[in-house]
This record gives C-alpha cells, structure tokens and sequence, in this order.
C-alpha cells in the first residue's frame, strides 16, 4: 500500500512508479488521464525504450481539461524519439495503472503528473504478483488496442 500526500515526505507513489519503470527488463505499459512527468519519471520511461524495453504510454486523445492535453501532447515527440509508443484512447479514460513485465502492477488513485506526486492525497497498491499482472495486462492492452498511436506528424485537432 502506498500512501501520498502533500504531508508525506519522499513522495512514495512517484519513487514506486520511476523505480519499477528503471527496474524494467521486458515491458512497461502505463495508462493514465493525465500525464505531465516529473524529469525522473520521464528519463524512466525514455531510459526504459532506449535500452530496448517495450515501453508504452496511453492517455486519451482529448482530456476533460485542455491545458492537461497540450501539456500532456508536449513530451510526446521526445517519447516517441526514444522509442516510447505512445497511444491516444478515443474517450477520456481514468485508468491509472503501471505494468511491468510479468509481476510488477500498480494501480490507484495516482495520475502520472506533479499534482498527483505531490499535491493531492493519493493511494496506491503495488503488486508484485504474475496473475495480477496478468489479468492487469489483458485490459490496458484493451485500451490500447482500442486507442490510435501518435503520429508526429499527423497531430489531432485539440476540439472536435
């Protein structure tokens, strides 16, 4: 169980999160509403696709809040350089997971942003457990199989 908050020192979910990414051997496959990383969190994901980890981001294609898009749509092209497949989820999705390889999930309340890392009360719960992951794994890659990848350049219009 991993509890932050704007009262608790270390700020346990991010650290969870950018520790499993760095630890990655195979996989990494995040889903989240709102994805504005920390520069940790983001050499994580990047380190991850450039050592050959199959690393994969799904967000929606439009947030329910406009700046979270653009400042979400703005690490895109440096994800994608490093190799990391980025997805665009047709509806808002309020998934907040982390797969890694065969036993790593966590899953909560947590969205991959500074405000979750450090500002609102969150709760997660880190499993290391291969049926969990297992199960998590057949859903995210729903989504992301129901989700369009990023194009550079072929960028989506911000309203529909």
């Amino acid at each position: 169980m991993l509890a932050a908050g704007p009262d608790t020192p270390f700020e346990p979910i991010h650290r969870a999160q950018v520790f499993a990414i760095n630890a990655a051997r195979k996989r990494v496959l995040l889903v989240t509403p709102y994805f504005v990383p920390s520069e940790s969190a983001m050499m994580a994901l990047t380190s991850a696709a450039l050592r050959g980890v199959d690393t994969a981001l799904v967000v929606p294609l439009r947030s329910d809040n406009l700046m979270v898009t653009l400042a979400a749509r703005s690490y895109f092209d440096d994800l994608a350089r490093a190799g990391v497949r980025v997805y665009e989820f047709p509806r808002m999705l309020h998934t907040k997971a982390l797969l890694v390889d065969d036993a790593t999930a966590i899953l909560g309340s947590s969205n991959f942003d500074h405000r979750s890392f450090r500002l609102h009360f969150e709760l997660s719960i880190l499993f290391e457990n291969p049926e969990v992951a297992e199960s998590l794994a057949r859903v995210l890659y729903g989504y992301l199989g129901d989700s369009t990848r990023f194009n550079p350049r072929n960028k989506p219009p911000l309203r529909s």
